[in-house]
Formats: C-alpha cells, sequence, structure tokens
C-alpha cells in the first residue's frame, strides 16, 4: 500500500503559506491556479501505472483539493474554504454536475430558509416556463459565501406529491437576472472565521436553463450528504493547515505524525461512499480524535507565530453551530446498523 500522494505532497513540499488578500474569492482563485492547476497537471502527466491510487476516481480529486487548499493556507478561515469547495465538488462530481462549476470560483449551497434546510420548510419554487426552462422564486437564507461566490447551489421546490415537497438542486451565475445577494445581519452572533460571511438571497423570478439542474432528489441526493462530506472535508483541510503550521514552526517530529494519522483516516473514509452508516460513525469517530491530539498538542502552539496562534484559538473555540446534527447523524446509523442485523 502507498500513501496517497498529496499526503506525501504535504510532508514533502515547502509549507509556505499563500498570499492573497482578504476577500475569499480572491483567495480562492489564486489557490486554484497556482496549487491545484500545476498538481492537477503533474497529475495528469503520470499514467496508471505511477498513478496506483486513481487520482480520477472515487472522489480522490476533491479531497485533495481540501488538503492541498488547507496545507497553503494563510489563516483558518481559508483553510474553511478550501475544505467546504472541496466538499461541494464532490457533491457535484457524484450528480455528474461538476461541469456547471466555475472553474477558480467560490460556490455557495442555498439550501436554508427562514424555517430551516428541512424539505417541508422549503418554500423557494421552481417552475416551467413555456420556452422549456424554468422560473426561479423565493429567498434563502444563512447562505455561506454567498457574498463572494461567482455561482450558486439552490434547492428549490418543484411541486409536491401529497405530503412529500419534491426537490431539485440547480446551479446558475450569482450575477443572473433576478438574483439579489445582501450580506446577513449575525446579530451578536460572532462568528468563528470573520471573513467568511453569510447572506440573504432573493429570488425574483430568475430564468434558468433545463442543463442547469442538477441530478437527483434536492434533499436525500445533495442537502442530507453534503452535511457530512463538508465536516469531513473541512476537517481535513484544517487538520492540513495545522500541519503546514506545525512543519513551519519545528513541532515535535511525533506531532506532525499524529496530523498524518489523522489526514490518513480521513482519506479512508473520503473515498469510499459517504452515505453508508460506517461513514457517518466514522466522521464522529474521528472529530473526536482530531480534538484528542489538538489537546495533546496544546503545549506547541507556544512554537507559533502569535497572531497565527491568535487566529487558531478564536476559529478552534468551543462546539460548532451544528453539533446537535452530527450527533443525531451518528446516531441514525447506529439504528440502520441495528436494524439491518434484525433483518438479517
Amino acid at each position: 500500500m502507498t500513501i496517497d500522494p498529496a499526503l506525501s505532497h504535504l510532508l514533502a513540499a515547502e509549507p509556505e503559506a499563500l498570499q492573497a488578500g482578504d476577500d475569499p474569492a480572491d483567495w480562492y482563485r489564486a489557490m486554484s491556479e497556482q496549487v491545484l492547476g500545476p498538481w492537477r497537471a503533474r497529475r495528469d502527466g503520470r499514467d496508471d501505472a505511477h498513478d496506483p491510487s486513481g487520482c480520477h476516481g472515487r472522489g480522490r480529486d476533491h479531497f485533495a483539493h481540501a488538503l492541498l487548499g488547507g496545507f497553503v493556507a494563510d489563516r483558518p478561515a481559508w483553510a474553511m474554504v478550501a475544505g467546504h469547495q472541496a466538499a461541494m465538488r464532490r457533491l457535484a462530481w457524484e450528480r455528474d454536475g461538476l461541469g456547471l462549476f466555475p472553474d477558480g470560483g467560490v460556490v455557495a449551497f442555498c439550501a436554508s430558509e427562514e424555517g430551516g434546510a428541512h424539505p417541508r420548510a422549503i418554500r423557494s419554487s421552481l417552475g416551467k416556463t413555456p420556452d422549456g426552462g424554468f422560473r426561479l422564486d423565493g429567498q434563502k437564507r444563512w447562505a455561506t459565501l454567498a457574498p463572494s461566490a461567482a455561482a450558486l447551489l439552490v434547492i428549490a421546490s418543484v411541486g409536491r406529491d401529497g405530503d412529500r415537497n419534491r426537490l431539485r438542486a440547480l446551479v446558475l451565475p450569482s450575477d443572473r437576472q433576478g438574483v439579489q445577494v445582501s450580506p446577513m445581519d449575525l446579530g451578536e452572533r460572532v462568528p468563528a472565521y470573520a471573513e467568511v460571511r453569510h447572506a440573504v438571497i432573493d429570488l425574483d423570478a430568475v430564468p434558468v436553463a433545463a442543463g442547469e439542474l442538477m441530478d437527483g432528489d434536492g434533499y436525500t441526493d445533495l442537502v442530507k450528504p453534503f452535511r457530512t462530506i463538508e465536516d469531513l472535508y473541512i476537517g481535513a483541510a484544517t487538520t492540513a493547515y495545522n500541519l503546514a503550521l506545525a512543519r513551519r514552526s519545528g513541532w515535535p517530529e511525533a506531532a506532525v505524525e499524529d496530523l498524518l494519522l489523522l489526514l490518513v483516516t480521513a482519506g479512508a473514509i473520503a473515498f469510499g461512499p459517504l452515505d453508508e452508516p460506517g461513514a457517518h460513525l466514522g466522521v464522529a469517530a474521528l472529530a473526536r480524535a482530531t480534538a484528542r491530539v489538538r489537546a495533546d498538542h496544546a503545549e506547541h502552539w507556544s512554537l507559533v507565530d502569535k497572531g497565527a496562534a491568535a487566529a487558531w484559538r478564536r476559529a478552534t473555540a468551543g462546539p460548532g453551530v451544528a453539533e446537535r446534527a452530527k450527533e443525531l447523524r451518528r446516531e441514525g446509523a447506529w439504528r440502520r446498523l441495528r436494524a439491518g442485523a434484525v433483518r438479517r
């Protein structure tokens, strides 16, 4: 067994941070051009005999995207952006919709509305028009990165089957006629990443082409699996950022090895189907292991630049806003396993 090429890169490459300003779109574009582009060119130059990992399949490209972006991030927020965008592209790849995503452009996931992201809460509507296209109307809230996005992945209703709200996903440019993106007032809430902004998106008679719709059910095939993919990929990108800081700052070799083990584990999960109970349990266990490793490494942050160490503390302080949802997914995975055992 050989270690994944992206992980080998994180151990061998110079751990230099990419400086590209304070806007997520600018940094992500620079990272795509200066890091992902050359990486893909080198990868495509290898033949199968020298690429046993199969970089073109099973989501490996997108996991490498998360690792490489996190590794060159100059702040925790950009590691989050790299992981989030890699997760978006993994999801789109699974639904044959990756061609709708702009190269080097941020894409915002627009599912949540005033009542949340559950199917019954989705009121945005996608109706057919006489020309064979569609018309999109409604409002989205808590759209992460939307103020910096080149494109929006929107979840909307196409009607009901009895009590069931039928949802579809579509991807359209953020500057499309009828789309208004407004920064969201967070009130007294202090975000972990000040640079990662959220938005309210008003959709008023937005024209949508049939080719801009993605395959599958908008909830079961996109919203629901994205939660697990996002947790895994953002976590991996953040650990890759931690690893780069550790190497730059002279942490003990054993600490770097601990971080490598977390990434190897994340990769083992990422390269398989993420809708299986084992994947949900693996992500939950990985989160606990990551917390333990971070606690073990607390003393090493004295070796890190004070500004970087302070940014890390802000980004990792306290539980995330989706902790309850993560716990429900873990419990649901155990229920599925137990139900399967009973049937057998």
